[in-house]
């Protein structure tokens, strides 16, 4: 008789069965029906986990056992089977969701709470940009590299001030961006990446060097409600990791530096403050 297949057994412990479980499970399937000798003999388990296993599934409506001596036992279909297994993992889905969210609004302070995070992956990046979008109350400040423009796909939010640059030289994005936030609250603005580049006014003689390091498609800069902060320096990687942070400290930082990037490439201003003082002004005297 033929084997039960390890994937098989694993993908019925991801919908909830235990080892034995799937195993007796999967032996039922190909028998008609079939006493608990039967199953120990096949499957070469101690015949009290085999009880153990039937009972469950018997309690859970995978199996029936019919009225016998020995008691005799079969599957029901594979389909209704994988049925039942969903609607339970949707149920607990279900409930562990409104539980948690019961959670998610006590606050409970802790001295880490102004720690720096780092999040990896971009299933977890993009998670925690929808997030914030989602639950953004006050306002959005957002400057994104194209890396990330599948991440806000759809993303619906309040009708509160966002402020948003895209850096891409995609052609209609802005006014696809304008469509899917709408409102005299959302000021949107997608720039060509060679105008990122350009350097600020007092950029320091490194600037070039530094340019030719940045990959602009990896910026991310967002702060939601002036509480929250994930960011991404705009250098090379394969695999972005992203800081996180409620530190107000590191937000009011980001947030000013957030302020000269608008005036710099949506106002064409320069930045708010006077340039950097001579020697001869400073004091320094060459000799």
């Amino acid at each position: 008789m033929e084997s039960i297949p390890a994937s098989l057994v694993k993908s019925l412990n991801d919908l909830g069965l235990s080892n034995y479980e799937a195993n007796v499970y999967a032996a039922l399937v190909m028998y008609d029906n079939a006493e608990a000798k039967d199953l120990t003999e096949f499957l070469s388990i101690s015949k009290p986990s085999v009880y153990e296993a039937l009972d469950h599934l018997a309690d859970m409506g995978l199996a029936v056992k019919r009225v016998s001596k020995p008691a005799r036992y079969s599957a029901v279909s594979p389909q209704m089977a994988i049925g039942l297994l969903m609607g339970n993992h949707q149920k607990a889905a279900d409930l562990a969701l409104a539980a948690l969210e019961k959670l998610e609004k006590v606050t409970v302070q802790t001295e880490k709470e102004e720690a720096l995070w780092t999040i990896y992956g971009d299933k977890s990046i993009e998670y925690k940009i929808r997030d914030l979008f989602g639950k953004a109350k006050n306002h959005i400040r957002c400057m994104i590299g194209e890396r990330y423009l599948p991440f806000i796909e759809n993303i619906r939010i309040k009708d509160i001030p966002l402020l948003l640059i895209v850096i891409s030289d995609a052609p209609g994005l802005e006014k696809k961006l304008r469509a899917q936030f709408p409102g005299k609250n959302a000021d949107i603005h997608v720039i060509p990446a060679e105008k990122f580049g350009v350097p600020p006014p007092f950029a320091p003689p490194e600037f070039e060097e530094i340019h030719k390091l940045m990959r602009v498609e990896n910026t991310l800069e967002l702060i939601v409600d002036d509480e929250e902060l994930l960011m991404v320096p705009p250098f090379f990687s394969s695999t972005v990791s992203v800081l996180n942070t409620r530190n107000k400290g590191a937000i009011l930082h980001m947030k000013l530096f957030s302020q000269f990037n608008w005036k710099r490439l949506i106002d064409g201003g320069e930045f708010p403050f006077p340039p950097p003082p001579s020697k001869e002004k400073a004091g320094v005297i060459n000799r």
